[in-house]
């Protein structure tokens, strides 16, 4: 994961562009650098998979124009105010050091 300007959070993976995400892209547009961070992987959701919900994820990711997308595994629905999920910290799933090389090109 990378510094950026504006970091959104939000529990699910379509919350952000439901709520803002007209707002990112005017934000881009300015010039300011965007990352996304999803709480939850989506598995209580109704309609698809998790895999599904990954792809659209990414896609709206790019469409918006965000730098990143990370989607942690805090668990959809059980959301706690637990010391292992305040504490918990966002990782790049790839970290080879060839991949953040090509990421940052």
């Amino acid at each position: 994961m990378e510094n950026v300007d504006v970091l959104t959070i939000a529990a699910h993976s379509d919350d952000i562009e439901l709520t803002c995400a007209g707002t990112l892209i005017k934000m881009i547009d300015k010039g300011y650098s965007v990352g996304i961070l999803d709480l939850t992987q989506g598995e209580m959701g109704t309609r698809g998979t998790p895999e599904i919900r990954a792809k659209e994820a990414e896609a709206a990711r790019a469409m918006i124009g965000a730098r990143f997308r990370v989607r942690m595994n805090l668990g959809d629905s059980r959301l706690t105010a637990s010391v292992e999920n305040r504490t918990a910290r966002p990782r790049p799933l790839d970290t080879r050091p060839v991949t953040r090389q090509a990421s940052n090109n």
